[in-house]
């Protein structure tokens, strides 16, 4: 009696593919003509100029200019991305969605570039710049993003402490109790800062709190009646990730309020991109840098300046067959006079 051996069915993949929306990236660290650098460091002045004004004097004296403000030179070195797939493990996702072993059937484009390939690993590092932005606009920090001749180091940017608030929900009532004034919170900041924002920003989680708040919804915002003191955008469509929630008019302040509710995978988990509890002030004065990136060649190493690099090795003793991606940016806060943040929750 013959046997029948268990056969497997291949059948095209169903593609659920979340998209990385980065907005907020390039609306508060946009890439400009010269943020592409030759070295792989980068090194800028820091200075700070305030308004300050003059004695009255005459026109007898000779102008002397005097410099007051000393400036810093800071030295960066952006976050090194450098990853790889081997042609292996592309086949074996081509033959697990779509192909069978002997290469017959096909995966789907949108598959195809999302698992395998520099699709998969330029997504990747999309993400991570995403991740280290937030990780800048809630901390002013990068934690360990600096290896140097000491190991791993931390960015931080220089944002002036009046800056960067973390409430303790006494004094400062976090914004998930009802008695907590996030408009007044939010007031406070604008007022204390150097450099307006231009917005401010916050993840759903926070926006919930924000939104249910008394002072949002029944707080008299003028001396004829009760005026709400936030319009909402009624123009936001379901789909959207990153977008203006509405507008905030109290005490002389205007602004509007954006909320980013993707996500992003850790550790088999799923978290908000923009941290819970955290409010950001944020302007479009941040710039995102980009390191020359070492590039093999006949020679020996060349450094290349790109935003990102694509290789194929092949070699035959011992076998390998793999595509190489290398980025090398880094979002950067140089004026943090138009920064700040607050822990609204614990």
């Amino acid at each position: 009696m013959a046997l029948i051996v268990d056969q497997k069915e291949f059948v095209k993949s169903v593609s659920l593919i979340v998209e990385t929306d980065m907005s907020v990236v390039d609306e508060v660290f946009p890439t400009g003509s010269e943020s592409f650098h030759k070295g792989e460091e980068i090194e800028f002045d820091s200075a700070t100029i305030e308004n300050e004004a003059p004695e009255y004097s005459t026109f007898k004296r000779t102008a002397d200019v005097v410099e007051k403000d000393g400036k810093d030179v800071v030295t960066l070195k952006p976050l090194n991305y450098n990853e790889s797939i081997s042609k292996t493990a592309i086949d074996a996702y081509a033959t697990k969605f779509g192909q069978n072993a002997y290469g017959e059937g096909s995966i789907d484009a949108t598959t195809q570039s999302a698992l395998t390939g520099v699709g998969k690993l330029h997504r990747r590092t999309l993400v991570g710049i995403k991740k280290t932005a937030y990780e800048i606009l809630t901390t002013f920090k990068v934690v360990g993003g600096h290896i140097g001749s000491n190991g791993a180091e931390d960015i931080v940017f220089n944002v002036p402490a009046a800056n960067k608030e973390v409430f303790d929900g006494t004094t400062l009532k976090y914004w998930s109790n009802a008695a907590s004034t996030p408009v007044t919170d939010i007031v406070r900041m604008i007022n204390a800062m150097k450099i307006k924002p231009e917005f401010v920003l916050m993840n759903n989680n926070t926006y919930t709190n924000f939104f249910a708040n008394a002072q949002i919804l029944t707080a008299d915002n003028s001396t004829t009646g009760t005026k709400r003191n936030y319009i909402i955008n009624e123009n936001v469509e379901s789909k959207e990730e990153y977008y203006v929630a509405g507008k905030l008019m109290a005490n002389g302040v205007t602004i509007d309020i954006k909320v980013d509710r993707s996500t992003r995978k850790t550790g088999g988990s799923t978290v908000p991109f923009m941290p819970n509890g955290y409010v950001s002030y944020a302007s479009s004065r941040g710039e995102m840098n980009y390191a020359s990136i070492p590039v093999a060649v006949a020679n020996g190493v060349e450094l290349l300046t790109a935003d990102f690099h694509i290789a194929e090795v092949i070699q035959s003793n011992p076998v390998i067959h793999e595509l190489i991606y290398k980025s090398a940016p880094l979002p950067t806060i140089k004026n943090g006079e138009a920064f700040a943040s607050q822990k609204v929750e614990a």
